[in-house]
């Protein structure tokens, strides 16, 4: 049987395709331990967007009330943020590491500082570097997915 040039190359980059895949699906395949600790990064950024969502509904007027719960919100968002492990953020996103080291969790520390001290001098710190979080999420979170949980046994 005599393959014509084209039909060779056809299959040659179809058997390369399925390598490729194959070989993605590898190393892209999270261990159950990994996914369960991804699950801390998604519970922190829940949290932030909580507090955020309840500061924003308050319109900016915080009483002492609103304050511990938001000190709480950002708590637990450090607390989470503290147990995401760096090879975890950076099987989520090469960058994340790093973005996650200098921004988010500064961030959310300052806000718990601020919020405790009603300093307003930290509070637009921690603003700023949650803007920048922000701006690092919308050019790269479309490439970051956090894999679902491991099914319960």
């Amino acid at each position: 049987m005599n393959l014509s040039r084209q039909q060779k190359y056809t299959g040659l980059a179809a058997l390369s395709a399925t390598v490729l895949t194959g070989l993605w699906m590898l190393l892209t395949q999270w261990e159950p331990a990994d996914a369960a600790n991804a699950q801390h990064y998604h519970q922190a950024m829940l949290e932030v967007r909580e507090a955020i969502a309840y500061a924003n509904n308050k319109g900016g007027i915080i009483d002492p009330s609103d304050a511990i719960y938001l000190v709480g919100r950002y708590e637990e968002a450090a607390r989470q943020a503290s147990l995401v492990r760096d090879d975890v953020l950076a099987k989520l996103h090469s960058d994340l590491p790093e973005a996650w080291h200098d921004l988010f969790v500064p961030s959310t520390q300052i806000y718990i500082r601020a919020l405790t001290s009603q300093d307003r001098q930290l509070a637009r710190q921690a603003s700023q570097l949650q803007d920048d979080w922000v701006r690092w999420l919308r050019l790269n979170g479309h490439q970051v997915e956090v894999p679902r949980p491991p099914a319960a046994q």
